[in-house]
């Protein structure tokens, strides 16, 4: 019997994926439109982002932008709330909004034989929402319910506080975009309707499609749909915001009795979503957090230590600075020890140089994640959005692999000392 020894396999370069490509337009009245026609499967996805987030909201009112999103379906000039939610099931769609702190985004999915119907239906409830007075108290009451019951959950608490102590509570992003209980219970009616006629307008606003659908028949169907619909806001809530001095070493503990786990966060300010640096961050951060099993982070706490499900840190993204954070969950007996642990990963990503093998792990990871980001109208609507968003390059996805490759060990680095050293990161232990 003659054994031959097999030469073991070199793995290649990952292969560069394909990210598809847009149509931009604009619509006569304004309005910027990104298409991305998809056969097959009979499915459209619309996203219309208009810059009326709760970065808007009077002060005096915290929660108006948030309380106006969810007004949105609730009546129209044509329809009241029962009619409309009719008229979407009849037709396959759904309507979603979701109000953040610098946009709110309102999301139609449909069948693509009921394009030129919902598409209408979507010109009428952005255009001509009529703020019932029973909709208005009843969505109110629901807002303070919800508002209410994060601070039954720990987690919540851990989150809300994080970003309090991050930002503050008079910066947007240093308090829910949904506002407060006191604010969303005093916004008169009439400030609804002022916020709407103010903020929702045609001008810095832009849709983003991405389905089964001909462009230039979902042009004509957007065309009449937003015919009337005209103006830009004097302001909005896309304006740029004072970035809050970087937070210094603090630790803020929050008694939560007989619990059995601690919910703990550590961050401070991020970086702006457009800035040069977001990439080198994206992969020096997926190196220490990125991944729940593959991140120095969960290698530490959750497959050495065994104290934790997951793991996990991020930078948020935003028109301005974001925060970025750890955040975790472990028993309440090794909290500290947690912490400590959390600590020492951030040292080492600060004084220490990252090899190349955990560099190049790195790198494949998020290389080869973006296929994925791409497989479904919903998620081509998102990524395209992001560009539109945030104003980023038209062909940054295209270069998006060549960019995250060119990342070095010593930017890396530069980016740990910039946002991981410790010293300048609060601690919140919630347990």
């Amino acid at each position: 019997m003659i054994l031959t020894t097999l030469t073991r396999p070199i793995a290649g370069k990952p292969p560069r994926p394909r990210v598809p490509g847009a149509r931009r337009s604009t619509l006569s009245n304004g309005l910027r439109l990104a298409t991305v026609p998809r056969p097959g499967l009979p499915q459209v996805t619309i996203r219309l982002t208009i810059p009326a987030g709760s970065a808007a909201d009077p002060a005096e009112y915290p929660g108006t932008a948030s309380l106006v999103g969810d007004l949105l379906t609730e009546g129209t000039a044509r329809f009241t709330a029962r009619e409309l939610n009719e008229r979407l099931d009849a037709l396959g769609a759904s309507v979603n909004v979701q109000v953040g702190h610098d946009f709110a985004h309102i999301y139609l999915v449909l069948l693509s034989e009921t394009l030129r119907e919902g598409v209408d239906l979507l010109g009428e409830l952005v255009i001509r929402p009529t703020f019932p007075s029973t909709e208005v108290e009843r969505a109110r009451a629901e807002t303070v319910d919800l508002l209410a019951s994060r601070v039954d959950e720990p987690a919540n608490v851990a989150d809300d506080r994080m970003s309090e102590e991050i930002f503050g509570a008079d910066h947007p992003y240093g308090r829910l975009s949904m506002g407060t209980a006191a604010g969303v219970q005093g916004v008169p009616a009439e400030v609804l309707v002022d916020f709407h006629r103010t903020f929702y307008r045609p001008g810095r606003s832009f849709i983003v499609a991405a389905g089964d659908f001909v462009e230039d028949d979902l042009r004509d169907a957007l065309e009449e749909a937003f015919e009337p619909w005209e103006g830009t806001a004097a302001n909005d809530s896309a304006a740029p915001h004072a970035i809050p001095a970087p937070t210094s070493m603090k630790r803020v503990a929050v008694d939560w009795p007989d619990a059995a786990q601690s919910q703990i966060r550590v961050g401070g300010i991020g970086l702006a979503r457009k800035s040069p640096d977001w990439i080198p961050a994206s992969v020096a951060n997926f190196i220490l957090g990125g991944s729940t099993i593959t991140g120095r982070l969960g290698a530490n706490l959750r497959e050495d230590k065994g104290w934790t499900y997951g793991v996990r840190s991020g930078f948020a993204a935003g028109l301005d600075s974001g925060g970025w954070a750890v955040e975790t969950a472990v028993d309440v007996e090794v909290a500290e020890q947690a912490v400590q642990e959390i600590v020492n990963e951030l040292s080492r990503m600060v004084t220490e140089p990252v090899d190349e093998a955990d560099l190049r792990r790195a790198k494949d990871a998020i290389i080869l994640s973006l296929p994925r980001a791409f497989e479904t109208p919903g998620r081509i609507v998102s990524r395209l959005a992001a560009l539109m968003t945030y104003d980023l390059p038209v062909d940054y996805w295209e270069t998006y692999a060549g960019r995250v490759e060119e990342v070095t060990a010593d930017e890396v680095q530069r980016i740990a000392s910039q946002f991981f050293d410790p010293d300048r990161l609060v601690r919140v232990v919630v347990g």
